[in-house]
């Protein structure tokens, strides 16, 4: 199997990938941030399996499960780049805490009311709103960006 190596050369490209790819800024920052990271932790070693399983294992320990996610998507990004897929690892599991408790959510009466309340004045968009919101869980802020 062929020795892969990190190089400034094979970063750089990587860089301009991205930037071609039209990658914001602040997202090439992070993510050739994040593959310095790597860098450092792999030293003088090359890249292996091993390797990036133990430096997931760092990142576990040291880091917020969403901040070493982006980290390992940043990683998983280059190896494709590089054509390295077999190095990619998977992502952490993240236990998504609900949005609000359970005694402000409605219930199915609740909702069926609402939707009835919104028919009985004839007003099919405020229906329709309804519906969207609560089927989908999207953000009234968001309603403006939903187009037919």
């Amino acid at each position: 199997m062929k020795k892969r190596n990190l190089t400034t050369q094979i970063i750089k490209e990587y860089e301009l990938y991205l930037k071609d790819e039209e990658r914001s800024c602040a997202t090439i920052k992070k993510y050739m941030r994040d593959i310095r990271a790597f860098v450092r932790f792999l030293g003088e070693d090359e890249i292996t399996k091993q390797k990036v399983l133990q430096y997931k294992s760092a990142l576990s320990n040291n880091y917020a499960v969403s901040s070493a996610n982006s980290m390992l998507a940043a990683l998983n990004s280059f190896f494709r780049f590089c054509g390295w897929g077999d190095l990619r690892v998977k992502q952490f599991k993240m236990q998504r805490e609900a949005y609000c408790s359970k005694d402000k959510e409605l219930t199915r009466t609740e909702y069926v009311r609402l939707l009835s309340a919104a028919k009985q004045k004839c007003n099919l968009r405020l229906n329709l709103i309804i519906q969207t919101i609560c089927s989908t869980g999207i953000r009234v802020s968001e309603l403006r960006n939903i187009s037919f």
